[in-house]
């Protein structure tokens, strides 16, 4: 236990999309000794914490809660007590509807000190998302946004006298259980039966629905289309906007349930993620570079260095600086990448390559090598790649030069369960390798299947073909770029 207890710091992790999160946000999130959050907070603010921070879920949905409000207090006080930083994660901004004022409160009475980071609010935002601007010159004026439960999670006691006013937005937070008996105080109150209203489900995430409808009906159209929580109830004339400005609803993959099976999340993801698609990133493997024993002494007198991946390069320059040497150690060295994104990587540290195939694959790397090698058998070639690496590159070029295969790093099975959301059905989803087609499967369900698998290359398609898919679409080339090109125009490459 500490002699002096630590800082709290309430983080308003915004509406959903970590895109939205503040740059302050996660600068807490990344230096938290202990991170205690909600339901409302996805997954990836989770991965964005330290190795060693201790996470506590206090998450509450629907009257079910796993801790009440005054343990929550009490618990960051304790936290307090044991770690420098406490970050607790509050969905949108911590002030609306948030009870941070009750948390800020108790800890400031116990004298530990407090900071808010004030975050995206829901009542806002989701309305943005849903293309309602919550204001609107000529339209809305101003705005006002109320809570629909009371403080034993019952229907609060609304004065809808004070909302008629049809200048002023009306926003109703927590209140998708209360829709109809709003809008029947709103209209006994004087509100026009047929004023524009919304219900935004999951606002600003993939999975977004919403219901657009009058006062007058909004109350049946929600109970067809069987919206979820958490979900916004705004009401005013700033709704019939919603079809000329829903951009964010208009992306190109929007609504599409794509499953990702990764080791690092990566570009590949927040591509997917910004063309609108509802991705599940399911962690497969984990990369951890090898310690290359007389690291100096190898690539000292390598004429070309190789790089079978990203994952290559990034343990190359760990073992570079591990030695204690620097860039001079490898100043007449020439480099080779067996993709664009290997080749992206090393860019990073200011070196081109020299080659980069056509064909992505190691034979296609081995045959320009070779070209450029001509017949000195006494050129030295060090390839940096994975200890479980494919033999076609290594077996192109033993042959007509001093080969040196280095394992730079190793690839791990990871052992945190597939989603329970994926079930035993599919519909979609990407690969980037064969070993990530092996280890999903393996977490599979035994019945499950996939209904269409997008491949990066030969040797992922090969491992797809012996496991229950449907359809199998590959890449035109083995690049993230062109994954994305056949996801998106996935009907045109339809044979």
């Amino acid at each position: 236990m500490r002699e002096n207890t630590g800082k709290v710091v309430l983080v308003g992790a915004g509406p959903g999309d970590t895109g939205l999160l503040t740059l302050k946000g996660e600068k807490y999130i990344k230096q938290a000794d202990c991170l205690v959050y909600d339901r409302l907070s996805s997954p990836e603010f989770l991965s964005m914490a330290k190795a060693g921070c201790e996470l506590i879920y206090v998450g509450k949905e629907n009257h079910k809660h796993v801790m009440k409000q005054d343990a929550i207090n009490e618990l960051l006080y304790e936290k307090s007590k044991y770690h420098e930083l406490v970050v607790r994660l509050k969905g949108g901004d911590p002030y609306v509807f948030g009870r941070g004022g009750e948390e800020a409160l108790y800890l400031v009475d116990r004298n530990v000190e407090v900071e808010v980071v004030p975050g995206v609010s829901s009542s806002v935002a989701a309305l943005a998302a849903a293309g309602i601007p919550i204001t609107h010159r000529g339209i809305a004026k101003g705005f006002q946004v109320i809570t629909a439960h009371s403080r034993k999670d019952e229907e609060a006691d609304i004065d809808y006298s004070l909302l008629t006013d049809e200048t002023i937005t009306c926003v109703f937070l927590m209140g998708l259980a209360h829709v109809k008996s709003i809008a029947a105080g709103l209209m006994k109150a004087g509100r026009r039966a047929d004023t524009p209203a919304a219900v935004i489900s999951n606002g600003t995430l993939a999975a977004q629905r919403k219901c657009i409808g009058t006062l007058a009906d909004i109350g049946e159209k929600i109970e067809e289309a069987k919206l979820t929580s958490p979900a916004i109830i705004v009401v005013g004339d700033v709704v019939s906007l919603n079809d000329r400005l829903d951009f964010f609803e208009k992306r190109p993959l929007f609504g599409r349930k794509i499953t990702v099976p990764y080791i690092k999340t990566n570009e590949l993801i927040a591509k997917l993620q910004q063309l609108g698609a509802d991705v599940t990133p399911v962690k497969t493997g984990i990369i951890n570079p090898i310690i290359i024993p007389e690291f100096a002494d190898k690539v000292r007198s390598a004429d070309w260095i190789v790089f079978t991946s990203k994952n290559g390069v990034r343990s190359f320059f760990y073992n570079l600086e591990l030695a204690g040497a620097d860039i001079r150690l490898i100043a007449n060295a020439r480099f080779a990448v067996v993709g664009k994104a290997t080749e992206k990587e090393l860019a990073k540290h200011h070196i081109n390559a020299d080659i980069i195939p056509a064909e992505q694959t190691g034979k296609e790397l081995a045959g320009e090598l070779s070209s450029y090698m001509g017949d000195n058998d006494e050129i030295k070639v060090c390839i940096f790649s994975a200890k479980e690496a494919s033999p076609d590159l290594e077996a192109g070029l033993k042959e007509i030069c001093q080969l040196e295969k280095i394992d730079a790093y190793v690839n791990e099975q990871a052992y945190e369960g597939i989603p329970e959301s994926i079930g035993n059905m599919v519909s979609e989803a990407v690969f980037t390798s064969a070993s990530n087609v092996e280890r999903f499967f393996h977490m599979l369900p035994e019945n499950a299947y996939v209904e269409t698998a997008y491949s990066i290359g030969e040797k992922t398609t090969a491992a797809l073909e012996q496991h229950n898919v449907r359809e199998i679409l590959q890449a035109d080339d083995s690049s993230y770029e062109a994954l994305v090109d056949k996801i998106s125009y996935k009907d045109a490459f339809k044979d």
